[in-house]
């Protein structure tokens, strides 16, 4: 029997700017994200980025942060609520796990044993559909040295990025369809970065290109959704410095209203759930850039969470393998 292990970066354990300053330090010590070394990374993020960045990051998690019970991550909220529905709908023991942070890989392994005491395969997907070196790379990294510690019951089969899977594109289409009514422009944007990183990949081929994969997401849905691409823009968000992938959202979305374009959507293809790039980089901070520019209309497009068409196209996408 098999199980379904779903991944994610990670998000903070609460509010408090101590466990933000924690998250940030983790995350910013990984060599695969900053491209530096082990040591000037762990050096760099923890006592420089994290120390001078967590009050302001800390202000943005308790701005999109959830009211309702349980109050936890909207990110953590949403991939239990993913993991729960495929679960129940597909007869399959399903767990969740972050790359940093909580829940760690080991309580996922035992939980998924737990379940399915005759688990022999364990397939990983990760809730990036696009290839990089800071969410593939370091993800198979870390699973791979963390399973091979010591003996395991079962195999793990890892899935490549569906970027251009017809499942995760119609899911793509089924859930924006309702916000596209009566715009001027769909605006795709998707995380930055470092530009080096991205020239890197390109030289390896279509699987490891980055931009390839995206705006090849971007052509698909444009033909499943009936959009003239055309009247689309490619944003990136949450740049680290000025030598990453641009044009910038937080700054340049601000010229659509000045060219006539006052009613646009914006959707984040790259993040299948919903956390701090979505619901404060685009519905709030986005958002207050492109009204106060002279924007009229501006239709947040959610992730696609647990949409019955997600779950869908997770299965066929696990069972393709």
């Amino acid at each position: 029997m098999k199980g379904i292990l779903l991944v994610n970066l990670g998000t903070p354990v609460s509010t408090n700017k101590a466990d933000v300053k924690q998250f940030i330090g983790e995350m910013l010590s990984d060599p695969y994200v900053t491209g530096l070394s082990p040591r000037l990374s762990s050096f760099l993020a923890k006592k420089i980025i994290s120390p001078f960045s967590a009050a302001a990051s800390t202000a943005k998690y308790q701005q999109i942060w959830r009211k309702e019970e349980p109050q936890i991550s909207p990110l953590l909220y949403h991939m239990r609520e993913l993991a729960s529905t495929l679960e129940k709908k597909k007869n399959i023991a399903v767990e969740i796990t972050m790359r940093y942070g909580e829940p760690d890989l080991l309580h996922a392994f035992r939980e998924l044993e737990r379940k399915c005491p005759l688990l022999h395969e364990v397939v990983v997907f990760p809730l990036y559909p696009h290839h990089a070196q800071s969410t593939t790379e370091t993800m198979k990294e870390h699973i791979g040295r963390i399973f091979f510690s010591r003996p395991h019951s079962f195999r793990l089969r890892f899935v490549e990025p569906y970027y251009n899977h017809p499942a995760y594109i119609q899911a793509l289409a089924d859930l924006a369809r309702p916000y596209l009514n009566e715009i001027d422009k769909l605006v795709f944007t998707y995380h930055s970065l470092p530009v080096a990183q991205v020239e890197a990949a390109w030289r390896k081929g279509k699987e490891h290109d980055y931009v390839y994969q995206l705006k090849e997401t971007n052509h698909l849905f444009c033909h499943v959704a009936g959009i003239d691409p055309r009247n689309t823009f490619l944003f990136y968000s949450s740049q680290r410095g000025r030598r990453w992938l641009k044009p910038f959202l937080n700054r340049d979305i601000s010229d659509l209203p000045g060219l006539g374009w006052k009613r646009v959507a914006v959707m984040a293809p790259g993040f299948p759930i919903d956390n701090m790039e979505t619901l404060y980089d685009i519905d709030i901070e986005a958002r207050k850039l492109f009204m106060e520019a002279g924007g009229e209309r501006f239709s947040f497009v959610p992730s696609l969470n647990n949409h019955d068409s997600w779950v869908e196209a997770i299965w066929k996408i696990v069972e393709k393998g």
